[in-house]
């Protein structure tokens, strides 16, 4: 017995809306640059290990944190892309309204948790201690406005996923090879 598809074929399954594609592409945009600024810095690190010239502190601590930064900016995209290790290992078992049930409470859950760390990031930054960073001198609470707006993209896109991942994540990694 077949099952019947959410929407009508002749409408097609709904689109994700273009500012959330563009979000994603942005923030992968982001971290590309991030990762070529990591390169070009250590880069610059190494060569000033073995030239005799002065070398500069800051270029390191610049490199942890852009490292840190994308790991947080990727998670939104990630998030949009509807992909987690241990779901796509469920996504193998089952039928396809199983596979939706899936992908919406994920979705939930991942929204919830997602919005929880955004309020702590926001709590971290309104509560400015003064405190920077100690080569640089970047004031700490710049630092926390990547993680705050990584997880409210990452909320926006689970929260998205609610409602258009069951008609685009129902095919496996393993299914797309």
């Amino acid at each position: 017995m077949t099952e019947m598809p959410a929407t009508p074929q002749w409408m097609g399954a709904p689109r994700r809306p273009a500012p959330l594609i563009w979000l994603s592409k942005i923030e992968e945009v982001l971290g590309a640059l991030l990762v070529l600024l990591i390169f070009v810095l250590l880069t610059v690190q190494v060569f000033q290990r073995y030239l005799p010239v002065a070398t500069q502190p800051w270029i390191g601590e610049i490199s942890r944190y852009a490292l840190m930064a994308l790991g947080f900016i990727l998670v939104g995209s990630l998030m949009g892309q509807g992909r987690h290790l241990s779901i796509e290992a469920i996504m193998n078992v089952g039928q396809p309204r199983f596979k939706r049930t899936v992908v919406v409470i994920s979705s939930i859950i991942s929204a919830v948790i997602c919005a929880v760390l955004a309020q702590d990031s926001w709590a971290l930054i309104s509560s400015d201690t003064g405190q920077t960073l100690q080569i640089t001198g970047i004031p700490m609470w710049m630092l926390y406005v990547i993680p705050f707006a990584a997880f409210v993209s990452a909320t926006i896109q689970a929260l998205a996923n609610i409602v258009w991942a069951p008609f685009e994540n129902i095919s496996t990694i393993e299914d797309e090879a």
